[in-house]
């Protein structure tokens, strides 16, 4: 069995098809400020990181991706049988049956954890698009009576929305695309359990 997250597939693609509709509009806008930004005295060099929101928000999402990495990576030197041995009272000897049930058990746990994760991804992705889209709208209907600091105001949650959306959907990518692998990974290192192998070959 492989975990499947294809049921979000069709959401996710309707969800990229709008950002990827309102992004010319925002570039538009971005292209009209750019030679004012550029003599604008107090602007923030792009190269003048510490200041920069946009370069400090992707260090930011840089350092929780690397702390999500170490929290899976001491995840995974845990010993993974261990919730599930102590469901069944710690057994002393191992059976056919119990091996069975802890293998099917330790897979579901993976998968329903993995389907989960997926399914939180694609909420935040949805409700990032939802948002953009709805302010979207709304500066389509105002645009002609806005002031110069809520056209700023606008395109600064664009790009900020843009990226937050970029990130999610490389994370729900990367999350569909590892998901199978380990799942059929810890259905080899269980079949490989010194205390599961003989029980389950």
């Amino acid at each position: 069995a492989v975990v499947s997250t294809q049921s979000t597939g069709g959401r996710e693609e309707g969800c990229v098809e709008t950002v990827r509709a309102s992004e010319q509009e925002v570039r538009d806008i971005l292209e009209g400020r750019m030679q004012e930004e550029l003599t604008t005295e107090l602007s923030v060099s792009i190269y003048d990181t510490a200041r920069n929101d946009t370069a400090k928000k992707r260090r930011e999402e840089l350092e929780r991706k690397r702390k999500d990495d170490e929290a899976r990576r001491e995840e995974m030197e845990l010993d993974y049988l261990a919730p599930f041995l102590a469901r069944i009272g710690d057994p002393s000897q191992m059976t056919a049956d119990l091996a069975q049930q802890l293998r099917d058990d330790c897979l579901k746990d993976l998968k329903d954890r993995l389907v989960d994760m997926a399914n939180l991804i694609q909420g935040r992705f949805e409700k990032e698009t939802q948002q953009l889209q709805w302010k979207q709208n709304w500066y389509q209907q105002n645009q002609t009576t806005m002031t110069k600091e809520e056209e700023e105001q606008y395109v600064s949650y664009c790009s900020e929305a843009m990226f937050k959306i970029h990130i999610l959907e490389e994370r729900l990518n990367r999350h569909k695309e590892l998901a199978p692998q380990k799942y059929v990974a810890l259905e080899a290192k269980l079949m490989g359990d010194a205390r599961l192998a003989e029980y389950l070959s």
